[in-house]
């Protein structure tokens, strides 16, 4: 599902904490019951660091989301686009990763390595102002 970017947010990304004001933001317009599941999103950029799309890939429980990482490349081989980001939401409130998200980073660079496509990052928010990069601590 292609997403809107929410309006007067500027398209063009400085760093992860853009991206991270943005995916909030979008998370935010879900009802309050809605913002109980896990959701994941890739984002694409185009070389000048514009936003290309972005495409929620999954709505999964609490505290799980199943990611097929051929749906994370799908959009971006579709549309040529040679850089993306992920992020998801952990309802807790807690932005640590699970071993899990570290395990699905990891696979996802992998397939990104042979497809030629950079992953820049990988975000996880929740509603409150706080996220983690896996870029910033050398997870990427």
């Amino acid at each position: 599902m292609n997403v809107r970017i929410p309006k007067n947010e500027n398209t063009r990304i400085g760093d992860s904490r853009d991206i991270a004001r943005i995916m909030r933001k979008i998370l935010l317009r879900q009802n309050k019951l809605h913002r109980k599941k896990e959701y994941f999103w890739t984002i694409g950029l185009s070389s000048k660091s514009d936003i290309e799309y972005i495409e929620l890939l999954t709505i999964g429980a609490l505290n799980q989301n199943s990611i097929d990482p051929v749906e994370v490349f799908n959009f971006a081989v579709a549309k040529k686009c040679k850089r993306i980001i992920m992020c998801h939401n952990h309802p807790s409130g807690d932005t640590k990763p699970s071993p899990q998200d570290k395990q699905v980073t990891k696979k996802i660079k992998k397939g990104a390595d042979v497809l030629n496509i950079e992953l820049l990052d990988h975000l996880v928010i929740c509603e409150s102002k706080e996220f983690y990069s896996f870029a910033a601590f050398g997870l990427i």
